[in-house]
Parts: C-alpha cells; structure tokens; sequence
C-alpha cells in the first residue's frame, strides 16, 4: 500500500497540442503589453480565446494575485477549491484552472513558469491556488494602524476591487484567487503555509493559455516580494508587466459530458 498516487477523477489533457504550443512560442505574437505600477496597484483586462497572457516580474520578485472570470457571464470565475483537487495545490506547466458549477469546466491552462525552484523546506514552491487575497483586516493587524495606506487602499482586496469597477463588478464578484510568484510550503505539524525567502528573479513570468474569453484582475500585494515576516519593515513593492500574445492556435471547445 505504500506509494499509492492520488488521481482525482478528471478529464483527459491535450497534452500534445500545449507542447506543440509550446514549441512555437518564439512564433506569437504581441497583441499588448502594459505595465501595473506600485501606484496603480491593480488591472483587469480582456484575454481572448487563443491568447497567452504572460504575468512578469518587471523589477524583481513580486507577490500578484490574480482573479478570473468568464468575460461574458460573470458568474462563471475560477475555482480554486476544485482546481486544487483536480490539479494540486502549486501552479506549474499544464495545470488547468477550473471554474465553478455548473460549468466546470478548464478557463485557462499554465503554458511556462521561468521561476527556478530552490526549496529550503522540504514541498516549498512557488504559486498557488490556495491562501486567497489580503484584505484590510489583515494589514491591520499587522500595522495596528487604521489608516494605513495598506488598510484603507493598497491590498489585494482594494487594489482588485478598483481594477474590476471599470468592467462592471464590485467587491461582492470577487472570489478564489491564484497567489503568483509567492513561496510556500504546508507544515506537517500545524498545517499552515509559512513563507520562504523568494527564487524569483528579474524577468521571470507565469503564461497561462486561455481556453475561453476571461477577464482577469491582477493586483501587486503589499507583501512585495514576501522575503520579510509581517513584524519587519515593509519593503517596497514593484511594477509587474502584462504581456497578452496571439498565439494562432486554438484548442476545440471543453465537451462537457454532463452539458448541465
């Protein structure tokens, strides 16, 4: 019985069309790039079927949460809690994230992740679809201070909150997040995630494939590059860049069996 493999059941990857994907890459082509500054600290914006969208670390490492919804229904948005069953907790090449029922179905696919992985504890990685996005509540705590520009503007809470406005949505739609470019590892005693000093560097990116038509928020944490505890100094936070490419390629459309 020992070194049984969990298999959640799920349905077949395409696995040869994203490594044919793959290896075209150097054949996309940019359709737009914008930079999210510090001072900005959040945007959405359109990824169309058949689109990559590249999150990068411009500056240096940088915590982003990332949301995700059905750019036409809005309704239908990322799940994390059965794209951790199906997938797994870390984010990597080929992971799919899942959106809520009663669709269910792949919204986008992990194309690259350049980050180098140098765990000091044993399971440690990088990104995530687990944790969700600091709030002010938490950056209170932290600073005790209820005027904080972390309280009162610069959280994840906030900071999405003013990206998904333009488009339509309020706090209320927003919902499961992927924590990107932030390390972690689950203790085996406690069952948290304490964090790890980050491998990003300057340059690294997370792409994701759409599958769909998505909306997607991107929000610069405060925690930066979450190498300090939060009873250090905050250290700044950085620019992330947005890279959206056509990549000329299309994958048929998720067949749902049950077709709810």
């Amino acid at each position: 019985m020992d070194n049984l493999e969990w298999k959640h059941p799920k349905p077949p990857f395409p696995k040869q069309f994203f490594e044919e994907l793959r290896a075209t890459k150097d054949q996309f082509e940019l359709a737009e790039k914008f930079t999210i500054s510090p001072e900005e600290a959040g945007r959405a914006f359109v990824v169309k079927r058949g689109q990559t969208v590249r999150v990068v670390c411009a500056d240096g490492p940088q915590i982003a949460d990332m949301c995700i919804w059905n750019e036409h229904d809005h309704s239908e948005r990322f799940w994390n809690e059965y794209t951790l069953n199906r997938e797994g907790i870390f984010v990597r090449p080929d992971m799919r994230l899942w959106s809520n029922m009663p669709k269910f179905r792949p919204m986008m696919t992990v194309l690259t992740d350049t980050v180098e992985n140098k765990p000091i504890h044993a399971g440690a990685k990088h990104h995530y679809v687990f944790g969700a996005h600091c709030n002010p509540h938490v950056w209170y705590w932290v600073t005790k201070d209820k005027n904080h520009p972390y309280v009162t503007k610069y959280n994840c809470y906030c900071n999405l909150t003013r990206a998904v406005a333009p488009h339509g949505l309020i706090a209320a739609d927003l919902h499961d997040n992927v924590n990107l470019f932030m390390k972690c590892y689950i203790d085996p005693e406690t069952s948290l995630h304490p964090w790890e000093v980050t491998d990003v560097k300057k340059g690294d990116y997370v792409e994701f494939y759409a599958e769909m038509d998505v909306l997607c928020a991107v929000s610069i944490c405060p925690s930066a590059s979450g190498r300090y505890s939060y009873d250090e100094e905050q250290e700044p936070t950085r620019p992330i860049d947005i890279e959206i490419y056509n990549t000329g390629r299309f994958l048929p459309d998720y067949e749902d069996p049950l077709d709810l």
